[in-house]
């Protein structure tokens, strides 16, 4: 039987494609900067255009706050097939608002492998540190990991000064980096 409490040591062996990233450029902080604002600028948009599709239906009254009303009750909502209303109450509505970036960052990370839409204008990319490609799983964790960076006055995205690979709270979470990628698409 192993012993659990013995020293171990950390093995680069068993991460199976880390011989793969060495000696791979990584993004500087002005790139993910302004690559994180123009995806900001992006889904300011999609929040916008979704919150005006679901109130014309009449479905939420979205808008563009994320915090609770100081009216604590319930909302009715009409419903467009029978006519009758639905109470919503406004936590399922700060849920909602907080689920759209995760989606945004996470599946569009997923689908294009590692870019969003600021991050391919600034010729960066996110790579796993443990599989050939971005999974699904990985790109949801370093969505989520954005919420996480952002406590404490955003001292986990300022940890990309601190750590040696230049990983942010949001990297070491989801187990990724951020590189260059050269013009061909390949990376630097």
């Amino acid at each position: 039987m192993k012993n659990v409490f013995a020293t171990h040591y950390y093995d680069t062996s068993k991460i199976m494609h880390s011989n793969r990233l060495e000696g791979l450029e990584l993004a500087d902080f002005k790139r993910r900067f302004f690559s994180l604002l123009i995806d900001l600028f992006a889904l300011v948009v999609i929040l916008y255009g979704t919150g005006t599709i679901l109130d014309s239906f009449g479905l939420i009254n979205f808008g563009l706050t994320i915090g609770i009303d100081t009216d604590h009750t319930a909302h009715s909502l009409p419903n467009i097939q029978n006519g009758t209303h639905i109470n919503v109450p406004e936590y399922v509505k700060i849920i909602f608002k907080l689920l759209i970036p995760v989606l945004y960052f996470g599946l569009i990370t997923c689908s294009t492998n590692g870019y969003t839409l600021g991050k391919r204008l600034f010729r960066i990319r996110i790579v796993s540190t443990n599989h050939k490609r971005l999974t699904l799983w990985h790109s949801i964790e370093r969505s989520l990991g954005y919420y996480a960076s952002s406590l404490e006055f955003g001292f986990g995205f300022l940890q990309y000064f601190i750590d040696y690979n230049r990983r942010t709270v949001h990297d070491r979470i989801a187990e990724t980096i951020v590189i260059r990628v050269k013009k061909s698409g390949k990376p630097k």
